[in-house]
This record gives C-alpha cells, sequence and structure tokens, in this order.
C-alpha cells in the first residue's frame, strides 16, 4: 500500500464536525500539510449534500457523544459514495468505539491529537480506502465474468443440441454471431438462450414454426 503524496496529488478532504469552529480547526491543520480541504458543521442542513457534491476522497468526522446518533447517520450515508472514514473523538469509550465499527471508519483517533497524526490518518485512510476500491472493482468483475462464462455455457448447450455442433464450434459461432452483430457475448448468449426458450414453447404448439435461436 502506497501512501498517496498529498502536495503532489491534493487529497481532497471533508470535515465534518459538531460546530463550524472545530470543522476550521481541523481544516487549518490539514491544509498546512498540504490538502484541499472544505470543512463542514455536522448540524448544517445542507452538509450532506454539499460533501455528496465534493465528492472528497477522505471525510474527517469529528463529534462529541451528544452528537453521535447525527454523526452515525451522516457517516453511514456519506460512505454510500465511497470516501473513507477517519474518526475523532473526545473519549476513547465504548460507544465512541461502537461509532467507529458501526460507520466503518478506516481509522478512529481519540483526541488531544497532534495536526502531524491527523494529517497521517487521512493519509493512510486515503490509502486503504483506495486498496478496498480497487478490491471491489475486481470482486465485481470476478463476479460478472463468472456469471458470463455460466451464461455462456448455457448458450452453448442450446447451440450443441439444436445443431449438433462440438462445443468448440458453438463457442465459435457465439463469437461470430457477437462481432457481426455488435454485441458483447453475454448479451448474444442471452439472446440464443431467450430465443430456444421460445422457439421451444412455439414447438410445443405448432412443430413447423420451429426456427433457430440465432435467426433473429
Amino acid at each position: 500500500m502506497a501512501l498517496p503524496n498529498a502536495k503532489a496529488h491534493p487529497i481532497r478532504v471533508a470535515v465534518i464536525a459538531d460546530s463550524s469552529a472545530a470543522a476550521n480547526e481541523v481544516a487549518r491543520a490539514l491544509r498546512s500539510s498540504g490538502y484541499s480541504v472544505r470543512p463542514f458543521s455536522l448540524g448544517l442542513r445542507s452538509a450532506y449534500d454539499r460533501v455528496r457534491e465534493l465528492r472528497p476522497s477522505v471525510v474527517v468526522l469529528r463529534t462529541g457523544p451528544r452528537s453521535f446518533p447525527l454523526a452515525f447517520s451522516f457517516a453511514r450515508a456519506a460512505a454510500k459514495g465511497g470516501p473513507a472514514l477517519v474518526l475523532l473523538t473526545p473519549t476513547g469509550s465504548r460507544q465512541a468505539m461502537k461509532l467507529a465499527l458501526d460507520t466503518g471508519a478506516l481509522v478512529h483517533l481519540v483526541e488531544p491529537v497532534p495536526a502531524q497524526a491527523v494529517a497521517a490518518a487521512v493519509s493512510v485512510a486515503a490509502a486503504r480506502g483506495e486498496d478496498m476500491r480497487d478490491l471491489n472493482r475486481q470482486l465485481t468483475e470476478a463476479r460478472e465474468s463468472t456469471e458470463t462464462r455460466k451464461v455462456v455455457e448455457r448458450a452453448k448447450r442450446v447451440l450443441v443440441r439444436r445443431f449438433r455442433l462440438t462445443e468448440e464450434e458453438a463457442h465459435r459461432r457465439l463469437q461470430r454471431e457477437s462481432r457481426n452483430r455488435n454485441r458483447k457475448l453475454i448479451e448474444t448468449a442471452w439472446h440464443v438462450i431467450r430465443a430456444d426458450a421460445v422457439l421451444s414453447a412455439r414447438a410445443r404448439r405448432a412443430p413447423s414454426e420451429v426456427q433457430s435461436p440465432l435467426s433473429r
């Protein structure tokens, strides 16, 4: 995991705190380390929408026990946009630790914390957040690849059954049809499967209407 260089590539950070003064205090410390920072008050009604528009890489949430319920709701909603979360709390109480776990915070710091430690936490969170996004992309691609293989195998079995092709011939036919129609392979495979279902239903009613599942 490589830590990003804040000055070479400014990391967008949203700082949310119980008050504007508290948010600005953290924001000043992060700006001095080269981060691009926007402070927001947790109580500001438009704060959530403004944070989503900013699309930060990291959200720093500084909150006390009285604001934990609001902070929880805000953090869970903001996390849907993908930013990593750094949580700052005045105590390391069980309630604070539960907030960190429930919101998915990548770093939890208990104040007082030196400005350099907060800046370092932002760098770590940004790097970990990027690693997690990469992992999620890889998992999504793997799931899509697995789904594609399953659908293509089903379509190949249709062609093997209807045209007495080998599996290799069926696969080549799917590929050729995809190229000719400028479709993704999975789209052609689904077309074959659906057409086969329609033709099979028609065959039960009127055998003379049976056509090729690739003829449409």
